[in-house]
């Protein structure tokens, strides 16, 4: 028994997958609509605010529309080469969708900067109109997204858009109002400015989380030493070695390390102890693809002592 696997769950299952395409087309619908509003209130009004807000929303449609597309993709059946389907294609997404982002949010602040430069009086009532109802559509929509954003991170870059697209649409009402009642027009471009630097945060985030995946590095919430010292508690096992943790997509964690048994130990065992393994990964870190190769000598595994095969000499993955 050279190797021990456990193949990775589906996550939340397909009906969890059908739910989380369900709310994002219903966000689709409720952003495209408040866009269009949105963006007739901006040109009628002449606030930089809400006309931010409002290409904000364009880029968040297509944001969601992209993660739709994603989901869609992922829950395809995949050729036999796909061993993976087409999980990764997820996290392709977010971070597109971050990337997509930066440049939009340094408009907005190169805009803001000119109108804090040179201040341009805008409609105070009509501004506050649109934007409590963009902000309400925001609200409703990130209601609809919360509860999948917190372990998909494809799910994750249209929820912050989202959240992005909220505090947005909080700053355009802030503005409007001191607009209303003091006439102060620079809290129009001000808000442009804030809202710009908080979305900017996050996009950082997203595009930081999304190149850690791809790259393959270690999940940020695990501690290797950690593992390998749980492992080593594990009766029979003497040493761990070779130990490699990344995440395949969101919610979906592998594992590969060459584990040497104790020398007086039954081969027999192997299968057990490579169970209990496996119940200790999936249990405590939700690592639900382990590949486990096991030694019973210094270079040697079990594999190779059984079936003496020169390609056991050879690097596994």
């Amino acid at each position: 028994m050279g190797e021990q696997h456990h193949h990775p769950k589906t996550a939340d299952g397909g009906a969890a997958r059908r739910g989380e395409r369900r709310r994002l087309l219903w966000v689709i619908v409720l952003t495209a609509v408040t866009m269009v509003g949105e963006l007739a209130g901006g040109l009628y009004t002449r606030s930089l605010a809400l006309l931010g807000d409002a290409f904000h929303m364009l880029t968040h449609l297509m944001s969601t529309a992209l993660a739709f597309t994603a989901a869609v993709i992922a829950c395809r059946p995949a050729a036999p080469d796909k061993t993976f389907r087409w999980w990764r294609i997820e996290v392709l997404a977010g971070l597109i969708n971050g990337l997509a982002l930066i440049p939009i949010v340094g408009g907005v602040l190169w805009k803001a900067v000119e109108r804090l430069r040179e201040p341009v009086p805008i409609d105070g009532w009509g501004t506050l109109a649109v934007g409590s109802v963009g902000l309400v559509v925001n609200i409703v929509c990130a209601g609809l997204l919360h509860r999948h954003s917190k372990h998909d991170l494809n799910i994750r870059g249209a929820f912050l858009h989202l959240l992005a697209d909220a505090a947005s649409s909080v700053g355009v009402l802030v503005a409007a109002g001191l607009a209303v009642l003091f006439g102060w027009t620079w809290a129009d471009p001000a808000a442009a400015l804030a809202i710009g630097v908080v979305v900017l945060g996050w996009c950082v985030s997203l595009v930081r989380s999304s190149s850690r995946i791809l790259l393959e590095a270690a999940p940020t919430h695990m501690d290797l030493e950690e593992i390998r010292q749980a492992m080593k508690e594990v009766d029979g096992v003497l040493e761990v070695h070779d130990l490699h943790v990344w995440t395949i997509t969101s919610r979906m964690y592998a594992l590969t390390a060459h584990v040497r048994l104790q020398e007086d130990l039954p081969v027999s065992r192997a299968e057990e102890i490579g169970c209990r393994l496996r119940d200790l990964l999936d249990g405590r870190w939700e690592i639900n693809h382990a590949t486990l190769q096991f030694e019973v000598a210094e270079g040697a595994s079990l594999a190779c002592e059984r079936e003496h095969d020169k390609a056991c000499d050879s690097p596994r993955s």
